[in-house]
Parts: structure tokens; sequence; C-alpha cells
């Protein structure tokens, strides 16, 4: 059809088109091809909002931690391993679930130091990894793997999808509009017919096209000024968390240094029995630090306390008492170690320990606090006047953009198939997605736990783990060797005895009561014994019976002989 009165409108054919060409079907075509892709996307929007898990999304927003560990463990389970181990069952890398994996017990940590047999905490990976120190395919598997399994992120990129389609929609409608004026005036000028009256749209609109982009650049600055603040505001807070959680870590450890040197040498069961107790108390208050950014196990209020007995950090009985405090399980751990650690200051019998009982209540009070401080910074927050009406701005301009681009990003080369305008899509959506980065930053910065990328508690808890098992066990030196003494013996005293000459006779008298002589090989000799020795072998013979004879034979060449005197 062929009308030089046909009014403007869609068509969807050749015949019911006014300038009877094809490619003006098949822009229109085009067109709604946006807007019911548009349209289908605003309703998979509608179908993620109503399947959110809850309002505590608004606080805490999964971001895939879960889901990460599931990946690594499904390709281990296609290697035919189970974990990150090696042939003897001993962590040969990092653990994924190191404070799950740790075999905890009083037999184990009340072992010698020097015990082959110990068996310490799971390894774990550090807290916290940059991405600048990734390499560039680990980076990019990370942006991928996060676009993927966050859903905040999927939201906002299809949202801007959507508005972007419908911008592109409207630039090719512009284009549709300027071939159909072309085509009236053309038909018009074959007919000798006068155009001084027409309107000539084209020409109009791009009239409005400079004073628009000037009405964007000058509303831009008030939003984007308030975003770059409230970025700022939030990385620091960022690092706050960061700072806190460092200083937690530090101050239990404090805690288990101060602990670890309490006890006089050798330490006593009943000494080593309340320290193991002291270890566990302050891992379950770690633990119960961060237990809302951790595994699911910890999450739930119900299952986190047998979660702890399981792992032999509370006895059943303690489990109980912990689980009637509430909200204030925290404070009541650390008032319970505070109670421990005046037991362990009770048993020691060492000069100057009770010194120590100032600084170490005062280092659990600080503990308590920094804890305390920890969950407050999460509503420590901006006005929410501010963040109002950095929305509303925000929203403003985004408007501005969706009806703006499609004039202002709009190019009309007068082909066949001008309805095409990628430059209007791209455009609106990369303009859209700039300014939704920033939600999608707030959301992540505002718990900095909970993505698989971010601060790891539970590898800061196991790492915490591991540097008090060391400290705390740093005077368990078993000198009266009790796995092979029958009996318990508490030291009297000590002494050792030099031999002059290595080629003297072997024997060395001892005074009744000793149950225990170490004997030490040592490869330098001086008559005064004030030489640098070099430990060639230790060994040690034991007498079932102090009150047998008090001869020990020892082998030639040894050049010094230490005697326990032993009560049992």
């Amino acid at each position: 059809m062929d009308d030089c009165t046909a009014r403007f409108g869609a068509c969807f054919s050749e015949s019911t088109c006014s300038d009877g060409e094809k490619s003006t079907a098949y822009g229109w075509i085009f067109i709604v091809c946006q807007l019911v892709l548009s349209a289908l996307l605003f309703l998979t929007l509608c179908g993620m909002h109503i399947s959110k898990r809850g309002d505590d999304e608004k606080i805490i927003v999964s971001t895939g931690r879960h889901k990460f560990l599931e990946m690594v463990k499904k390709q281990l389970s296609r290697h035919g391993r189970s974990s990150l181990t090696d042939e003897k069952n001993q962590p040969s890398i990092y653990s994924l679930e190191p404070i799950s994996e740790t075999k905890r017990s009083e037999h184990n940590f009340m072992k010698n130091v020097a015990d082959t047999t110990i068996l310490y905490p799971a390894k774990s990976r550090p807290e916290y990894v940059p991405t600048s120190h990734l390499h560039i395919l680990d980076f990019i598997k990370t942006i991928t793997f996060v676009a993927a399994n966050d859903e905040y992120i999927q939201t906002r990129m299809i949202s801007c999808a959507s508005l972007a389609l419908l911008s592109s929609a409207a630039s090719s409608t512009l284009a549709m509009l300027f071939k159909h004026e072309r085509n009236i005036r053309g038909c018009m000028a074959g007919l000798g017919q006068m155009q001084d009256c027409m309107l000539d749209t084209k020409e109009w609109f791009m009239g409005q096209k400079d004073p628009f982009g000037d009405t964007l650049d000058s509303f831009k600055f008030l939003p984007i000024f308030l975003i770059l603040a409230y970025i700022a505001f939030l990385v620091n807070r960022w690092r706050d968390f960061m700072i806190t959680s460092h200083t937690i870590q530090g101050k239990i450890q404090d805690v288990g240094i101060l602990v670890g040197s309490v006890p006089d040498n050798p330490v006593t069961k009943e000494e080593k029995k309340q320290i193991y107790k002291i270890y566990r108390l302050l891992n379950a208050a770690h633990i119960m630090c961060y237990k809302k950014f951790m595994r699911d196990e910890f999450k739930n209020d119900d299952s986190v306390y047998s979660q702890l007995v399981e792992m032999d950090l509370l006895t059943e009985k303690e489990g109980i008492h912990l689980g009637s405090m509430g909200k204030k399980v925290r404070e009541g751990l650390c008032s319970r170690i505070l109670c421990e650690i005046d037991v362990l200051l009770s048993l020691t019998t060492k000069k100057y320990a009770e010194s120590k009982s100032i600084v170490l209540n005062d280092k659990i009070c600080d503990l308590r606090g920094t804890m305390a401080k920890l969950h407050d910074t999460f509503v420590r927050d901006n006005p929410n006047e501010y963040i109002l009406a950095m929305q509303v701005l925000v929203y403003i301009y985004m408007a501005l953009v969706v009806v703006g681009y499609p004039l202002l990003m709009f190019s009309d080369n007068q082909s066949p198939f001008s309805c095409v305008q990628p430059l209007a899509f791209f455009g609106t959506y990369f303009t859209l997605l700039s300014l939704q980065m920033p939600y999608i930053l707030f959301t992540r910065l505002y718990n900095p736990f909970d993505a698989h990328d971010d601060i790891n508690a539970e590898n800061l808890v196991a790492s915490t783990e591991l540097a008090l098992f060391n400290s705390m066990r740093c005077q368990f030196r078993d000198i009266s060797a009790e796995s092979d003494v029958d009996g318990d013996y508490e030291l009297r005293s000590e002494r050792t005895l030099y031999k002059a000459n290595p080629s003297v006779a072997t024997s060395i008298d001892t005074q009744p009561g000793d149950p225990a002589v170490h004997v030490y090989d040592l490869d330098k000799y001086e008559s005064d014994i004030d030489g640098d020795y070099e430990l060639r072998s230790e060994r040690t013979l034991y007498k079932t019976n102090p009150s047998v004879a008090t001869t020990f034979d020892t082998q030639p060449g040894d050049l010094a002989v230490r005697v326990y005197d032993l009560d049992k």
C-alpha cells in the first residue's frame, strides 16, 4: 500500500505497510520482540522477588559460600578423594571445614610437646585472599562464579537489560517514525503537493537532543557524589570489620600465651586439665562470635550447642548451661573463662603467677568488648535520610537515562534496517549497570563474612585454634615420663651429675627415691663443663620401685646425668 495520507502505525506484513517494503514490517516485528523480551525479563524479576528466602536477606545476603564448598567437594569426588588429605589421612594442604575436621581430646592435648603422635588442629587457608593476588584465570573464574550464584547481582543485571530493551525499542520506534515521514514526503513530492505546512518531526526531536544532554550532565553530579561518599564509608567500615576480627584473634592468642605461662615447670596433670578446659572455652567463644557467618550447622541457635559438644569444645552440661543464656552466650563464656583462669591460678605454685591475674582479667574484658563491637558495627550506618535521598536521586537519574538515551544514542543512517539501534541498547544498559553496581557493592560490603571470596570466619577461627594449641602447651615437657613410670609423680628437686672422664667406671650413684634418670650423650667434653655441647642421644632409665639399689648403669661417653627427685 502506497498512500500519502496513511497514518503512522505498526504493520507486520508488506501489504499493510504504507511504503510497501518488507524492511518496514521486519522493523516493527523487531520492536515487538524487544518489548516482549523486556516484559519476560520483568516477569522473571517478579518471580525472583517472590521466591526470596525471607526478610533476613536484607541483613545477610547469601553469595554462594555453601555452593562454593559443594563445588569444590564435587571436584574432589571426581578424583576419588573426600577431602584435602594424603594417603596417611593427614592434612596435606588445607581443610575445607577445618574446625569440624579437627580431632580434639584431653588425652591428645596433654601429650608431651615432643610426642610424635600429637594430632594438631587442621590447617586452614588464609581468612582473606585479595583478588590482586589471584592469577588472571582465577580472577575470571571468581567473577563468573559470583555472577552465577549471587541472586542480587542477577536481579540487577536483569533489570538493567529489561530497561535497556525498552530504551532500544523506543529508539527503534523513532527510526520507524522518521522513515514514515520520509516516505510521506516522497509521496507528496511526487504528486506536486505543498509541504510547507508539514511538521518536520525529526528536526523537532533532534532539537531536543542537546538540551536533554545538558540536563543529564547537570543532574548527575549530586547522585554520583552521594554514591561515592557512601562507597567510601562502606569501604572504611569493611576495613573496620577486618581490623576488629584480627583484634579479636590477637586478644584470644594473648590470653592463650598468658595462660600457657602460668604453671610452673613441670606442669602437673591438674594444671594441664585446667588449661585444656580454658582452651576449649576460648575456641567456643570464638565460634559463637562468628556463628552467624559460618556454615548452616552453626547459624541455627538450636543446633550450634550440640555441634560444639560433638566437636568436643563443650561438655553436655556446659552446652545446656550456655543454651539457657539466650543472646548473651559470648558474655557467659567470657565469665566462665575468667572463673576457670582463677582455678588455674589457685593450682600453680609458681611465684608471681597471681600478678598475671589482673592482666588476664583485662584481656578477657577487652575481648568481650571487641566481640560486641564487631556486631555493633552492623547497625552503624549512615542516616536513613541520607540513604533515602541518594536512592531517590539515583532512580530519577535512571529514569532520565531510559527516557533520554533513545534520543541521545539515536543513529539515523536512512538504511532499510535503521530500526536496529545497538547504541541505544548498550549505552542504556551499561549506564544503568554503572548506577546499579554501587548497590551491588553496598550489599557485598555490608556483610564482609558471607561471600565465599570475602573474610572466611571459619578459617580465622581455625588459625586461632592452632595458635592456642601450641602456645598453651608450651611447657608440656613430660620429664617424669608418666607413660612409662607407674603412678603420678611430682618433682621435688633435680640435679645434674657430671663425669670428669668418659673412660671411668660407668656407674653413677643417686639418692634413694629417685625413680628416673635422664642420660645425655654429648659430643664435646670439658672437665669444667663450661663448653658447648651437642646432643647425640638421650635415654631415660627407670626404676619400678624407688626402694631398690640406686646405682644406674650408663654407657661410656655419657657426660651428664640428670637426676629427678619425684614424689609419687
